[in-house]
């Protein structure tokens, strides 16, 4: 059987993920003991992310419904509901708790979450601003692969220390 789904709180998650991403990563970077600029480059590029995402929204709020499965809408309601939120609490356990490890960990999560999201758009949305989703999942691939070495980098001078 199938359901009407709307896509717009798929996309106010996606750009609250951006925003809230691009406060921790801007949060990270200033914290003395983790002092990660390149945490400060993706932090940006998660802001101009949330533009798009608000200036699709804006653009499209009265006609992004679509037709699914209601197997697949339940799925994408349970993508939804799950989200992994970054909120102050979050951010400030990470600042002052959290070993580096757990932040890449965190950063990596983030980074997957979105490629999955922005993958999930594009297959309920191809016709939906496609240069644009093009050039954010490349992006955001590159975010996650950054992040992946990162945290190879950072295990392996660990190791070293030891």
């Amino acid at each position: 059987m199938s359901v009407k789904w709307n896509g717009t709180k798929l996309l106010k998650t996606i750009a609250g993920n951006e925003a809230a991403a691009a406060k921790f990563y801007r949060d990270i970077a200033a914290e003395a003991r983790i002092g990660e600029k390149f945490f400060e480059i993706l932090a940006t590029d998660e802001e101009r992310h949330e533009k798009i995402y608000n200036a699709l929204m804006d653009k499209h709020s009265k006609d992004i419904e679509v037709e699914l499965d209601e197997t697949d809408a339940e799925y994408m309601d349970s993508l939804i509901e799950n989200n992994l939120v970054f909120d102050e609490m979050l951010i400030e356990n990470a600042k002052k708790l959290f070993s580096k490890d757990q932040i890449f960990d965190l950063a990596e999560k983030a980074e997957r979450d979105t490629v999955m999201y922005v993958v999930e758009l594009q297959r309920l949305y191809p016709d939906l601003a496609s240069d644009e989703m093009n050039i954010i999942l490349k992006e955001e691939k590159s975010h996650l692969k950054m992040v992946l070495d990162r945290k190879k980098e950072n295990k392996m001078n660990v190791n070293l220390m030891l």
